[in-house]
């Protein structure tokens, strides 16, 4: 967990803690505390603060932030799925990354990846099933689904639009590299926006110039103007049928 979760610590005999903590009624008291959702797309200041009333053990309190942690992570588990996450993705003009496991749930790592790049990427995960089988090997990772020795999760970025534009392997000398948060941030960073999709320049050219070009394929559709006279003309063999 290592990354993921920031821990502070609070001395009560220095005074009150922070008025979004709350009250502290005994000690000691565990809190967590994580981003709301009804948070504006700019900002991060609304927080959820959930209080821990488990065991005093490691284990529970792993499993405790773990459930807490948001988790931006699209599942993908059909082509269906597949194509939806890459329309999402075009949609903001955002990097396409992918998580493909044979984890049984999604990782610490996992949802704090999606966290780290909320909105300059996004991370679907894959899991290693038979309805997925076509989708890894779409993603050239045949041999890693063979080989049992190797990470239970690597990582690939999409190019391009859509899902067939290739792929980028997350590879460390030839070799997927085991699946630390350390490791896996430094390559979403070189994969995702420097900016939020909103505040990005190189995506909202990409989104400017779909736009405009949406504009003038609906232009073109449109029937040209009729010249005046041509207008006129019709107009007086319509009135001369008439009569």
């Amino acid at each position: 967990m290592k990354g993921a979760v920031k821990i502070a610590y609070w001395d009560t005999a220095q005074g009150n803690p922070p008025r979004l903590v709350g009250q502290i009624r005994g000690t000691p008291t565990i809190k967590f505390l994580y981003p709301s959702k009804k948070n504006k797309r700019t900002t991060n200041k609304k927080k959820i603060v959930s209080d821990y009333n488990g065991e005093r053990k490691a284990d529970a309190m792993y499993d405790f932030a773990a459930s807490r942690m948001p988790n931006g992570i699209q599942r993908i588990d059909s082509a269906k799925d597949f194509a939806k996450f890459a329309a999402k993705a075009d949609k903001y003009a955002l990097p396409k990354l992918l998580l493909v496991t044979r984890e049984g749930r999604t990782t610490v790592e996992a949802k704090s990846l999606s966290t780290e790049v909320r909105r300059r990427a996004l991370v679907g995960q894959i899991r290693a099933s038979k309805p997925n089988k076509d989708i890894i090997s779409k993603l050239r990772l045949d041999d890693w689904l063979k080989d049992k020795s190797g990470p239970k999760t690597v990582v690939v970025a999409l190019k391009g639009e859509g899902t067939d534009g290739g792929v980028i392997p997350m590879k460390k000398r030839g070799k997927y590299p085991k699946f630390k948060l350390a490791v896996i941030q430094k390559f979403a960073e070189k994969i995702a926006l420097k900016k939020p999709y909103f505040e990005d320049d190189a995506a909202q050219a990409i989104l400017k110039a779909r736009k405009a070009a949406k504009e003038g394929a609906k232009d073109a559709e449109k029937p040209a103007k009729e010249e005046p006279k041509a207008k006129e003309a019709k107009k007086a063999k319509k009135a001369k049928k008439e009569l």
